[in-house]
């Protein structure tokens, strides 16, 4: 590809929109603070901070994020200035090693405490920045620090309100809307089935054309999912979100394909639509309807609606009846398709709400139910926080991921300091923020962001130079920082080495001691070269890490825990069943229950939460990373699923724990134990050694007096969920294995 069509492609995949508002927002800042007499560094900082972590998606959770930074990076500043104060030149090594620890505490801190909530992940890097910022400003007294946390709030406030009042941003439109087209398609398609005021709904011919028109939206829906840039954990929760309902629309179109093969088998009937075929179709269609028009366009209750209590989760699924229906009759088997389609727009429910919500059970990191409908009272939680201390005890451990990074970024953080006393560096703050940001979790992800780093800003200082020597006036300044943080911020989610050479230039003349000084360009290049070479040996040395090695470990030991998990729960049931009825002066039973629970569920539960908080952000990592060229890889969509779906099987069996033993099955079927010892089997050999899977699997049919039976209905949710995971581990074998003939 020539240089003139490279340059053409990414043009063509700038995110305009996104520079636009960049620029506006720090031009606005700067021009305000020009006219009343205020520096306006800080300021700017604000705006395109703000700007920089708006990732789309619902208003709430993006004013949470853009609080989040605000509020903590405003004291990240303040206490950088406290802690710079204490090294001015020629500060003693005391004073350093002083320095050097307190910047150790902080980076641990805001680094780990991206385990406590989503806003935190996304801006704990950019908080850091702020703070180095901070250490190098200058500003020693206590006055000059809170001024300056006051003007980078206001920026961040006014770029703020013109990201969710004047230009609001949705990435994902394009994304939501192909997967919105896909359930347009299913929920036509399957209200046509056995309609009666047709001859035949779907004959052959057209049976063919709906089932390819289908697949062909759904992998257009694919595609745009892996397409668009993920640079954030807010954007792969929409990511994963999307990937689950178009998960969710491959199985809801398989029960369309089912439903018209027992359409095909009532024509044989004398009343083909006694068996109610139609009025099953025509509610699942409408269910589907539903979905896609929460897609289309963002609902006015934000999703409320597919809560547990709301008006669609009332009208689809409470006020239906569950069918009763069984044996290897129509009727049994169409009872059959209505129970597990059932089960999958809950599914899908549950993601229409967390897509419009910004939360869902991974942002929480807690375990409970996956829906209320089942949930008894006595098993809810009163603690109005017991995600927070659940996260910070599941990380709190070596062989969590976020403590090695967050012990890694202290080290690194202190080790800057050093420097910057020893070899005396100008402006040697640049080298910290350039180890902070370079500095990833993962070995790989902190070299390619590294090299990155380096060649974009020796290319955006020579431009930088440039600039220094030929802009004389200080309009001159403010128009080329307006251009450049809009380029900046169009390239972010593009490709990183270009965001890198548009940011040098535009933070070399945003500091720019004084007009001309085209040197300061080749500081900013010395120290980034400097910074990004501390990171790689940094991550080299403590706890060196490989994403693309560990994913399938992390995986198979997330299948393994929800194996383990499982065999916890019938332990638990077996040990619960033999309590003694209590005495009405003691606590008893219930006290005893909780013990039981504490003592056999509470480790395991814990064991799922820890291993699939591994692989998630070890998956997340190889979806951060940015690459205009990159190619999405279908393992690792696969992957998304895998990991989606371990989380909810863990939820699902939390429920069913506390739901308690099914009914004992009649004859010559398995007891409860017996099958969920199978699922536990199937599950250790995942996904290392997934099965080849049938193209549709054998319906589990209970008798009529199960199918009211809620622990029953969660054992088959459980069944359904190992089936996705064993596919999604099929599919990951199979891409791997054509990722390395290709190679």
């Amino acid at each position: 590809m020539t240089l003139s069509a490279t340059v053409r492609e990414l043009a063509a995949r700038l995110q305009w929109r996104r520079g636009a508002r960049a620029a506006i927002a720090v031009a606005a800042a700067m021009l305000l603070c020009l006219a009343f007499h205020k520096p306006m560094g800080w300021a700017a900082l604000g705006a395109f901070e703000a700007i920089l972590v708006d990732n789309g998606g619902p208003y709430r959770s993006r004013l949470n994020t853009m609080l989040t930074l605000l509020t903590a990076g405003a004291l990240a500043g303040v206490l950088g200035s406290f802690v710079g104060s204490l090294m001015p030149r020629g500060a003693s090594l005391q004073h350093t090693l002083i320095a050097a620890l307190a910047t150790a505490a902080i980076c641990f801190a805001f680094t780990f405490a991206r385990v406590l909530t989503q806003p935190l992940a996304s801006t704990s890097v950019i908080i850091l920045v702020i703070y180095f910022a901070g250490f190098g400003s200058g500003d020693r007294t206590a006055a000059q620090a809170f001024s300056n946390a006051a003007y980078f709030i206001a920026g961040g406030i006014g770029a703020a309100a013109i990201s969710l009042i004047l230009w609001p941003l949705d990435p994902f439109r394009p994304a939501r809307r192909s997967v919105a087209i896909t359930y347009d398609f299913l929920a036509e398609t399957t209200s046509r089935i056995a309609a009666p005021d047709a001859p035949r709904s779907l004959d052959s011919l057209s049976s063919h054309d709906w089932k390819r028109r289908i697949r062909v939206v759904m992998e257009d829906a694919r595609i745009a999912i892996g397409q668009t840039a993920a640079r954030a954990p807010a954007r792969t929760h929409r990511a994963r979100n999307l990937t689950v309902l178009l998960e969710t629309a491959d199985m809801l179109f398989a029960h369309a394909i089912r439903l018209s093969e027992l359409a095909d088998l009532a024509e044989s009937n004398a009343d083909p639509d006694s068996l109610g075929l139609h009025e099953i179709a025509q509610w699942l269609g409408r269910a589907e309807h539903s979905i896609a028009a929460a897609l289309h366009v963002q609902p006015l209750d934000l999703g409320a609606s597919f809560a547990p209590e709301g008006s669609h989760t009332v009208e689809f699924l409470r006020r239906r009846p569950v069918p009763i229906a069984s044996g290897n009759d129509l009727a049994g088997h169409l009872a059959a398709e209505e129970r597990d389609a059932r089960q999958e727009l809950e599914i899908a429910f549950e993601a229409i709400r967390s897509i419009w919500s910004g939360t869902d059970a991974r942002s929480s990191r807690g375990l409970r139910a996956p829906t209320e409908l089942i949930v008894r009272p006595e098993t809810r939680r009163t603690n109005p926080f017991p995600g927070l201390f659940d996260n910070l005890l599941a990380d709190w451990s070596l062989r969590s991921t976020m403590m090695r990074h967050a012990l890694r970024m202290a080290a690194v953080g202190a080790v800057d300091v050093l420097l910057m006393h020893v070899l005396h560096v100008n402006h040697g703050f640049w080298l910290a923020m350039t180890s902070i940001i370079v500095l990833q979790p993962n070995g790989s992800g902190t070299m390619r962001r590294g090299l990155q780093r380096v060649a974009g800003t020796i290319a955006g200082g020579i431009f930088a130079a440039l600039l220094t020597a030929v802009i004389h006036n200080q309009a001159g300044i403010i128009f080329v920082i307006t251009v450049g943080a809009g380029l900046t911020l169009a390239s972010f989610a593009v490709d990183y080495g270009v965001y890198c050479f548009f940011l040098t230039p535009t933070f070399v003349l945003l500091s720019l001691p004084q007009l001309r000084d085209w040197r300061y360009a080749g500081v900013r290049v010395v120290t980034t070269l400097v910074g990004a070479v501390i990171a790689v040996v940094a991550m080299r040395l403590l706890w060196p890490e490989r994403e693309d090695r560990e994913l399938t470990r992390l995986l198979q030991a997330g299948a393994h825990a929800d194996a383990a998990y499982i065999r916890a729960m019938l332990r638990f049931w077996s040990a619960a069943e033999s309590v003694e009825t209590p005495s009405p002066r003691r606590i008893g039973r219930d006290y005893t229950r909780v013990d039981i629970e504490r003592r056999i569920l509470a480790p395991a539960r814990r064991a799922c939460g820890l291993a699939s908080n591994a692989a998630e952000e070890t998956l997340d990592r190889l979806l951060l990373e940015p690459s205009f060229s990159r190619k999405t890889s279908p393992g690792t969509e696969h992957a998304l699923a895998f990991t989606t779906y371990l989380r909810r099987l863990t939820q699902t069996v939390t429920a069913l724990a506390a739901l308690g033993r099914p009914a004992r099955p009649g004859p010559g079927k398995p007891t409860p134990a017996a099958r969920m010892e199978v699922l536990a089997n199937r599950l250790e050999v995942l996904p290392s050694r997934a099965p080849s899977m049938p193209s549709a699997p054998s319906l589990t049919l209970i008798r009529p007096m199960d199918a009211l039976d809620v622990a029953e209905l969660q054992m088959q949710r459980i069944e359904r969920q190992v089936t996705v995971l064993e596919r999604a581990a099929e599919a990951m074998a199979v891409a791997g294995a054509i990722e390395r003939r290709a190679n």
